[in-house]
């Protein structure tokens, strides 16, 4: 049974013209029992993708 379910999660960041692109279309899910770690160098979106997927981020 999945707990957590992440489908194409894309967050962008600036303007339409040129948008800084943070996470793009990510995808994951986590079941029950599992436990998970995301890594990844510097700046890759790690903390970004969690704060989206708790809806923490402020958009203008």
């Amino acid at each position: 049974m999945a707990l957590l379910n992440v489908d194409k999660l894309s967050v962008h960041f600036g303007d339409e013209g040129t948008p800084f692109r943070a996470v793009d279309r990510v995808s994951y899910s986590v079941n029950q029992g599992e436990v998970v770690g995301i890594v990844g160098e510097s700046g890759s979106g790690k903390s970004v993708s969690s704060l989206a997927i708790m809806g923490l981020i402020d958009y203008p």
